[in-house]
């Protein structure tokens, strides 16, 4: 799931997936911003097709999330968490 996250950040950030780091790449050190990091959020709720009324909450929980731990594996346990794919995927 990382990988995914991964993928979503760099066409969001504009980078190759390569540059970033899943463990230690850090959104906002590679170019991020809010504004991005709710681009980047907002792809990831639609690529697990979350619904509606789960979005909202999802979303908050990325985002804060994202500024606690702002790398992909962060993301990914995230969803994980929340009940959306697998931690590797």
């Amino acid at each position: 799931m990382a990988e995914r996250v991964r993928k979503i950040w760099a066409e969001v950030l504009e980078v190759t997936p390569e540059s970033i780091d899943i463990h230690h790449g850090d959104f906002f050190e590679l170019g991020g911003y809010s504004l991005l990091a709710l681009q980047a959020i907002g792809r990831l709720l639609a690529e697990y097709s979350v619904g509606e009324i789960e979005s909202v909450e999802l979303e908050g929980a990325l985002l804060d999330r994202l500024f606690d731990n702002p790398t992909a594996t962060g993301q990914a346990e995230c969803l994980v968490a929340a009940g959306y794919g697998t931690g590797d995927a």
